[in-house]
């Protein structure tokens, strides 16, 4: 009999458990459904799209928990980044990441740029007043002391075709809807971010903003049938 009681308790709440998945996670309070969704570059692909700026403290520390899931990501899944543009600085530090994607070389100085950032306040660009300009040797050197071609890193900063991956970042950004980092975008759809009513008071917000991707990706995956 205790058996029998034993199964139908376990019963109960794997339907519980059924029930509150669907609204585990609501729009509203853990992400926003985008007023127009965004053409994916790859519809093979279930795209997770990352704001973020390599100057930002919250940024920095995301990169762990974001490299962890990308380890355990599936293969109908692909992750993407996006630098935020909305500030001078911010656009020299975008320059950086799009150059080392171009050369192939994004593995080798990711993470040092970050590092020399937060750890350093390296701006790897001059200010002359509100402007802000790229610091060429110290971008050079970046490059250089990580295994890269620091006088061609240097050379692309300013070429059409990273002038290019500039306009076409921030058209992302603007249609996304993203105003802070780090952010995420699940199948140009549905926006992620801490700022939101469901994050307040949670101490684990960014693990929690992974936890709602994941979400969103099974709800992207069952709507694609």
């Amino acid at each position: 009999m205790r058996a029998v009681v034993a199964l139908f308790t376990m019963l109960l709440s794997l339907a519980a458990c059924a029930q509150d998945t669907p609204g585990k996670f609501k729009a509203g309070e853990y992400y926003e459904v985008l007023p127009q969704a965004v053409a994916q570059d790859d519809d093979s692909k279930i795209e997770v799209t990352e704001l973020f700026w390599y100057g930002c403290g919250h940024c920095y520390h995301f990169e762990g928990p974001l490299k962890k899931w990308q380890k355990t990501m599936p293969a109908d899944v692909a992750l993407k980044k996006i630098p935020a543009i909305w500030q001078p600085v911010m656009e020299v530090h975008a320059r950086m990441f799009y150059v080392a994607d171009a050369m192939g070389v994004l593995d080798k100085v990711h993470d040092p740029i970050f590092g020399a950032i937060a750890q350093q306040r390296k701006m790897f660009a001059d200010r002359n007043g509100r402007e802000w300009t790229p610091d060429e040797g110290a971008i050079a050197a970046m490059f250089s002391n990580n295994g890269a071609d620091g006088d061609k890193a240097v050379k692309l900063l300013n070429s059409f075709a990273i002038n290019s991956k500039i306009k076409q970042g921030q058209a992302k950004q603007r249609a996304y809807k993203l105003s802070g980092t780090p952010e995420m975008v699940v199948a140009g759809k549905y926006r992620v971010s801490t700022s939101l009513p469901g994050f307040k008071g949670k101490s684990n917000g960014q693990q929690l903003m992974l936890e709602v991707v994941d979400y969103l990706v099974e709800k992207e995956r069952a709507e694609k049938g």
